[in-house]
């Protein structure tokens, strides 16, 4: 503060939007909304258009600013444009999976037979990163490890590949060209 002609005058700084630092002596009594006209003098931006923020907030213009405080400038942007109409989906939600715990599943990974030796059910996973314990889940045509995503496919030989002894050759079937 210092007196100017009797009048007590106040120094606050403004950061500019190019990074530049204004420095305004400003009275006490005076109000956000004139520090914003003076701002329009100096710098050609409209004082409808500057958004004052001190501290990350913005200031209202009938508030008085105090000594020594730093203002920053901001201009007001439009908002996200028009109202969107709300999206009718065609198809249902999907509905999600969800997971059931079964108590005692090692239950299932082993089978203990009439002379007491344990058999294991499962194959286990023969990757590095999963070690032992971890069992792949079978499924029809091929085991999968969910630890690692390691897949193994299993080549089963169809039922009619091999000819039947003593029998007719296999029929054609579809039908034919007329």
């Amino acid at each position: 503060k210092f007196e100017d002609a009797g009048r007590e005058i106040e120094m606050i700084f403004i950061k500019t939007l190019q990074g530049r630092t204004l420095t305004l002596d400003v009275e006490p009594h005076e109000t956000v909304f004139d520090i914003k006209q003076r701002i329009e003098q100096l710098e050609g931006i409209a004082a409808e258009d500057q958004r004052l923020l001190s501290c990350g907030r913005q200031l209202s213009d009938e508030l008085e600013v105090e000594e020594s405080s730093t203002l920053h400038i901001s201009l007001r942007l439009l908002g996200g444009g028009k109202k969107r109409k709300k999206k009718v989906y065609t198809t249902p939600k999907k509905i999600k999976h969800k997971r059931k715990k079964v108590k005692l599943a090692v239950l299932k990974y082993y089978e203990v037979d009439e002379n007491g030796k344990i058999r294991r059910l499962r194959k286990e996973c023969q990757s590095a990163t999963c070690g032992g314990g971890v069992f792949m889940a079978s499924h029809e045509n091929r085991y999968y490890c969910g630890r690692c995503h390691d897949t193994l496919v299993v080549e089963k030989k169809p039922a009619g590949s091999e000819p039947a002894a003593g029998g007719a050759p296999a029929a054609k079937g579809g039908k034919g060209k007329k």
